[in-house]
């Protein structure tokens, strides 16, 4: 009772004597009785909200992607599909058109891998014809046609320098055995209009080079199909000890580049078949690749 009198007499007091004060120390009561205000207070996210005094849930963050920009060339210079192009022999081919899947992305700092954080359940093949069972996946497919150049491969939380790229040109043996009809809409790994899903023996096409072996716009082109057999059962590592910085909050580019040039180095279109074709550009792969950023 005694200090309600208390309270009372020096709210008069105030009031009376330093009106002023007394204004200022309500608002500031009643600020400091005002909800807290919720945002994103996760430093790795894009939506990091610093006026926001409580964190939201995790839903409300939205993360970097890491995000692979395709640069296709040839000797330097902007590849430009069902063009023609000099050859090593003196003669000339035309590329209709090229695409290749990409998977498996990794970058490492101080002897630590890191990957996408985005996961997909998909269907694969089981033991007998017609079963299939269920297995979660990274969900980092990339399938690289001329465009879009820039594809976002998931979502990618840490910052910092790395020191080591490494993806994969084709799918791992588990991811293979994906069956391509059960694949969420739009993914990479659904059944393509080009035929780059064979069958349940073949399986996928890892990479698709249409050709033809003159500069004649009428000649018949050929169709290149690279499975996991023509790889031996192993994609091809593509790898980079260039350093790569992400930058805290931001999505995370990088650059990739074909050459394309490199990639048909050495072949005699006009005296050679599909096979040596084949044979020439799987050995030649090893300096087709460049990561940058």
């Amino acid at each position: 009772m005694c200090f309600c009198l208390l309270m009372k007499t020096l709210e008069q007091f105030f009031l009376k004597n330093y009106p002023v004060v007394f204004v200022l120390m309500m608002v500031a009561l009643l600020a400091s009785c005002e909800s807290p205000t919720r945002g994103c207070l996760d430093i790795e996210a894009t939506n990091l909200d610093v006026s926001a005094d409580k964190p939201c849930k995790d839903e409300c963050c939205t993360y970097p992607d890491l995000i692979c920009n395709v640069s296709q060339e040839f000797d330097g210079v902007s590849y430009t599909q069902d063009k023609v192009y000099p050859d090593d022999f003196g003669d000339s081919f035309r590329i209709k058109n090229v695409a290749f899947y990409l998977s498996g992305f990794q970058l490492s700092k101080g002897g630590i891998d890191y990957r996408i954080t985005d996961s997909v359940t998909m269907k694969v093949f089981g033991a007998n014809p017609g079963d299939t069972l269920d297995e979660k996946f990274i969900d980092d497919y990339v399938l690289v046609r001329r465009f879009p150049v820039a594809q976002e491969v998931g979502k990618f939380k840490t910052s910092g320098v790395f020191d080591q790229f490494r993806c994969y040109l084709g799918l791992e043996p588990e991811s293979n055995k994906i069956v391509p009809r059960y694949a969420p809409l739009s993914h990479p790994l659904l059944k393509q209009m080009d035929s780059l899903w064979l069958n349940r023996d073949d399986k996928f096409v890892w990479m698709q080079i249409v050709l033809s072996k003159d500069k004649n716009p009428d000649t018949t082109p050929d169709t290149l199909r690279f499975t996991a057999a023509d790889f031996g059962g192993v994609p091809f590592q593509i790898s980079s000890n260039t350093a790569l910085e992400h930058i805290t909050g931001f999505d995370f580019n990088f650059i990739l580049r074909v050459d394309y040039k490199k990639m048909f180095s050495g072949i005699d279109f006009a005296n050679t078949g599909s096979a040596v074709w084949k044979s020439k550009i799987l050995a030649n792969l090893s300096t087709t690749f460049g990561v940058t950023q």
